[in-house]
């Protein structure tokens, strides 16, 4: 090595022994000058001198560890003889040392030597020396060489390549006499499974995993509790791995994390450990264990966390408390990641059992499950709700508190995951919260208060108005207490109410009004208690806007602009990012409201909504410094690819979720403000396409979908600042938008299309749909003509599920060519077969139901709104996508809600094209007679079976009279039905009267229309009153005399059609009641004065 001054290596070692010192001023002096002279190379030599040849353990280590921080820049500037000098002296120096802490640092120095040298094989000396560390006696050096060897291990091909005797090290290491030897081993073996790339050598690897359980076993007996979290982490990412050879060793883990959860004497923070890596199993691997059978199991085991007998004391700080959660959302998952036919049909005999226990902590159980299945298993738990709701009304009545602070938290869950159908029990839900809310235990009422704010937010006003004096009144008295909490709960059920009544709500303004401005500016926004507060504040400000007449609130919006723009601004920078986001829910609401009004108030609300858009305040890095990194001193020149392969151990990342939503939120309110005010937003709209593609990227999926709602709102102020020549009309697909219009559309169906490619979240791709439908329903045919090619293949694969986002954790993928839609009576022989009693069938879009549906109702809305716009030339498209709609709709493996839509979306578009669908006919009769003659089919399959089969009958001129009769045979029993689901009748009646329209002679009116006319008016499907009508005046027309007595009948069952609270109709629709009723004035002018004298609706009628 060259020759080193005396006086330097004096003067550094001056400064280490100055950052020992107990002095902040001496230590930041020696750190200043040490990172002057540490920029130099040759500098760095002094450092190796030091650790060689200080007498000093402590200097040593310093020495060390700076040594590290700048070699990754110094080592390819230093001269050959240098770097080979340190490569022969380093490995001597790391066994002759007798400080652990120096030979650990020491160990650190090698590895980054390594990660330069290994590549290029220029350190031959280096594998030779950590294969003769095997047989070392000194269990420290032991320890050193299986840590270096994991360090190393990340570039595998490479380290296999010159120690081909890895892994007969690692078996050799896991069965060390010291257990932390061999516990070091567990953790280089799961990092060289990970690392590995192929199977063909993962095999020596992967057959040591029963032993690295052994190993964890012991580790646990002997609480290393770090090390067991190390290898459930190294676990959970092998859940992730594809290749069959891990998968294979799956159960294994899985049974052994069962045992461990099952053992009374592990402490509860492994439990928790091992709960995680169970849920990440469910999460990844749902197949595998289901076909393993450890599902029962592993329920099993959760079920015995959640009804665990000392879980009645803790509290959230407890390591009880987060073993219940990690129970709870391992169940979560199963609801996510299973059909309700392998989870939620299985677990009701358990709900039932505990239900009726004697044990508290079973009935509480119970509220708990089906707050987490109610996650996942939304469509089969509103089907089943009449069973649900009776385990929660019975546990809003039980004798323990604790029991009926669950059931008010299942309340608030199911309510917001569970409507509209919620609302059915709503006299049976509300009279058991009211009751609780006189509790005087603060803790209780939040949860009631949570339970009241989300029922009520969706809630039908017809409900709410007879109850509302209580509600008040008893929101009244809560606010006035003291508890913090309280008060936020009880504001935010008074936004709900204010949301679900609107203008019903004004005469609570003033009280309120005055209640939410107290609480929002009476408080020291300083103090941090107060943060939420003030948040529920501004959202009750923000429900009020749309609860009295514009003109009475515009007066109040600049001071509150003001006020609400000043208090994020103090907030803002992530110390109350609750406030920000209700700050930005306010924009929202006024600017929707308001529009180009409160133009003026945009520019300084813009640029704070702006910075909360790209701000990454909420993410925070975590770098583990320990032992590796002196604070202050420069990691100057350091590589970050290398440093990034240090992987997990020394880098983090976490994220306030709070900071989310708050991003999320200011995405969704630029989205509404360009919607709004289209002037006042065009000259930001530069800016905001600046962050749409970073944001739709963004590593969280909520800020994704948000940044597409933003996407798609920035179409109307481009296109209201550049409208095209002419509108658009229905077909013309040669219409052209302008070129600024088309600019932004190109750049939106590039980030869609990339979506469709390779986004792996269903909800997602779902909201890019969405704002695709939004689209061309906005900007018409000629629009979307362009993309239609590519935009149709994604469609096609989504009904065919084999969109990347529908197969990327799935080794089963369909593809186009999959659909033979010839081969139909297989097809329908199989779609009446009974499901395999083994579970076995095929239930690709049975798992993760929701987001599935979610996915398939946004891509049909795509195509209804293709059908639209194009019209009768989308046929040529239509008859592409059926093959897989008609697949869909005749599985018996997919959720009925899937399939309801699916069927609708066949007979809307069927509407909308208007052509001749006789060659559908037989198909479309096989499978819509099928569901109406089953009893147990779903009253949404029913309903738009009715709806397609009259639609597809009075379109087809090939129907025969036998088609119409059978059809008819099926739909009568329907109509007869007493206390049948209205939507149901209504399309069944809907059916009827198309197949009038559509061929009157095929249909027995004589008999049929009595019956018809007494199933009248429509109820709840106003899209079926048109068909009503049209046969009406078809039979009008043609067989009046046979429809003449049934006058006064017909005419009473239009009344309610004129109420237009109630009916909201078309002036198409308004005009044909106006014509039956003045054909019939004319032939029967005194009959129709005395009838129409006794409707008040058709008072105004002139004769």
């Amino acid at each position: 090595m060259v020759n080193l001054n005396p006086q330097t290596i004096a003067e550094i070692e001056e400064c280490l022994r100055a950052l020992l010192q107990p002095n902040n001023d001496i230590i930041k002096a020696a750190t200043d000058k040490l990172n002057k002279l540490l920029k130099k190379s040759e500098y760095s030599l002094y450092l190796f001198h030091l650790l060689e040849s200080s007498p000093y353990d402590e200097i040593k280590q310093l020495s060390a560890v700076l040594l590290r921080q700048k070699l990754v820049a110094h080592w390819t500037k230093f001269a050959v003889e240098s770097r080979k000098y340190i490569k022969e002296s380093i490995l001597k120096l790391i066994v002759s040392q007798p400080s652990q802490l120096v030979r650990r640092s020491i160990s650190e120095v090698i590895i980054i030597i390594a990660r330069l040298e290994v590549a290029t094989g220029t350190w031959g000396d280096l594998f030779p020396f950590l294969l003769q560390l095997s047989s070392s006696p000194d269990t420290v050096v032991r320890q050193i060489q299986i840590h270096i060897l994991d360090s190393l291990i990340s570039n595998v091909d490479v380290f296999l390549k010159y120690f081909p005797q890895l892994p007969t090290v690692l078996s050799q290491a896991v069965i060390d006499p010291q257990l932390s030897v061999r516990a070091l081993a567990v953790k280089a073996i799961g990092s060289s499974i990970y690392a590995v790339q192929t199977d063909s050598k993962l095999k020596p690897f992967i057959d040591l995993i029963p032993t690295t359980l052994q190993v964890i076993k012991q580790c646990i007996e002997n609480e290393m509790e770090d090390d067991v979290i190390s290898a459930f982490e190294i676990f959970n990412d092998l859940v992730e791995s594809p290749y069959s050879s891990i998968k294979a060793h799956i159960p294994l883990i899985v049974n052994f994390s069962i045992e461990v959860v099952k053992q009374p004497e592990i402490d509860n923070s492994i439990k928790t450990i091992a709960l995680e890596f169970l849920e990440t199993c469910i999460k990844y691997q749902p197949k595998l264990l289901k076909n393993s059978n450890l599902l029962h199991p592993l329920l099993e085991i959760l079920f015995k966390i959640l009804t665990f007998d000392s879980q009645s004391s803790i509290d959230e700080n407890d390591y009880e408390y987060n073993i219940f959660q990690s129970a709870s959302s391992a169940i979560k998952e199963c609801g996510r990641s299973y059909s309700s036919k392998i989870i939620y049909y299985p677990i009701l005999p358990t709900l039932k059992q505990f239900s009726d226990s004697d044990n508290v902590n079973y009935r509480n159980a119970v509220m708990v499950i089906i707050q987490q299945l109610s996650y996942g298993c939304i469509e089969t738990m509103k089907d089943d709700l009449d069973n649900i709701i009776q385990f929660v009304l019975r546990g809003l009545k039980d004798q323990e508190k604790k029991v009926r602070q669950s059931a008010c938290v299942t309340i608030g869950k199911l309510a917001q995951t569970l409507t509209p159908e919620i609302y059915k029990y709503t006299h049976q839900v509300f009279p058991l919260l009211f009751e609780q809310l006189s509790d005087p235990d603060d803790q209780f009422i939040l949860r009631c208060c949570f339970a009241l704010e989300n029922f009520l937010l969706n809630l039908d006003s017809q409900e709410l108005i007879p109850i509302l004096p209580n509600v008040m009144e008893k929101m009244g008295l809560l606010i006035q207490r003291q508890n913090i909490q309280v008060k936020e709960f009880a504001l935010s059920v008074l936004s709900a109410i204010a949301i679900a009544i609107e203008e019903k709500f004004e005469p609570y303004f003033n009280q309120v009004y005055q209640i939410a401005i107290e609480l929002g500016k009476g408080v020291n926004i300083k103090e941090a208690k107060y943060y939420l507060q003030v948040a529920q504040s501004i959202d009750l400000i923000a429900a009020l806007i749309n609860t009295i007449p514009k003109d009475r609130f515009r007066p109040l919006l600049k001071d509150l602009f003001t006020f609400i723009h000043d208090t994020a601004e103090l907030v803002a920078g992530g110390k109350s990012s609750e406030i920000v986001e209700s700050a930005f829910n306010f924009y929202s609401n006024a600017f929707e409201l308001f529009g180009e009004e409160i133009g003026e108030l945009l520019p300084p609300i813009y640029l704070q909504v702006f910075k909360s858009a790209t701000s990454d305040d909420g993410v925070i890095s975590h770098k583990d410094t320990s032992n590796k990194t002196i604070s202050g001193i420069d990691n100057e020149g350091e590589d970050q690819d290398l440093e990034d392969d240090e992987g997990e151990d020394s880098n983090g990342v976490s994220v306030r979720t709070s900071f989310l939503d708050e991003k999320s939120a200011a995405l969704r309110c630029l989205a509404i403000m360009a919607k709004s005010l289209p002037n006042s937003y065009f000259p930001h709209i530069e800016t905001t396409v600046q962050i749409i593609e970073p944001s739709a990227a963004y590593f969280h999926e909520d800020i994704r979908e948000s940044a597409l709602l933003t996407l798609q709102s920035l179409i109307t102020p481009i296109n209201h600042k550049f409208p095209p020549a002419t509108q658009w009309v229905k077909g013309d697909v040669q219409h052209q938008v302008s070129q600024q219009v088309r600019i932004i559309l190109d750049f939106s169906f590039q980030i869609y299309n990339h979506i469709f490619e390779m986004e792996t979240k269903k909800e997602v791709v779902a909201r890019a749909c969405g704002c695709i439908a939004q689209t061309i329903a906005q900007l018409g045919p000629g629009a979307i003509a362009p993309y239609l090619g590519d935009f149709g293949q994604s469609l096609l694969k989504i009904f065919n599920n084999s969109l990347y986002c529908q197969t990327y954790s799935s080794p089963d993928t369909n593809d186009e060519n999959d659909v033979n839609d010839d081969d139909d009576d297989n097809e329908d022989e199989k779609a009446g077969g009974e499901d395999d009693e083994d579970g076995n069938d095929d239930d690709n879009f049975d798992e993760d139901e929701d987001t599935e549906f979610q996915l398939i109702d946004m891509a049909c809305e795509c195509i209804i709104e293709l059908a639209t716009v194009i019209g009768k030339e989308f046929k040529i498209y239509l008859d592409a996508s059926l093959p897989f709609l008609f697949k869909l709709s005749r599985s018996s493996t997919i959720h009925h809600s899937i399939k309801a839509v699916v069927i609708g979306t066949i007979a809307e578009c069927f509407k909308l094209i208007e052509s001749d669908y006789s060659s559908y006919l037989p198909r479309i009769l096989k499978f819509t007679w099928k569901a109406l003659k089953n009893q147990d089919e779903s009253a949404k399959v029913q309903r738009v079976c009715c709806f397609l089969l009259g639609v597809t009958l009075q379109n087809s001129i090939q129907a025969t009279q036998d088609q119409y009769v059978q059809t008819l045979q099926l739909i009568s029993p329907i109509i007869m039905k007493q206390d049948q689901d209205p939507l149901v009748l209504d399309n069944a009646i809907g059916c009827i009267c198309r197949m009038i329209s559509g061929n009157q002679s095929f249909v027995p009116v004589a008999t049929a229309l009595p019956v018809l006319i007494s199933k009248l008016p429509i109820q709840k499907d106003h899209e079926e009153i048109d068909p009503v009508l049209n046969a009406l005046l078809v039979l009008f027309n043609t067989q009046f005399d046979l429809i003449a007595p049934h006058t006064q009948t017909i005419v009473q069952s239009l009344a309610p059609y004129m109420n237009k609270t109630k009916y909201t109709l078309k002036q198409t629709t308004n005009d044909k009641i106006q014509q039956i009723i003045h054909s019939l004035i004319v032939k029967f002018p005194d009959q129709m004065k005395q009838i129409l004298s006794n409707i008040p609706e058709f008072q105004n009628i002139k004769f």
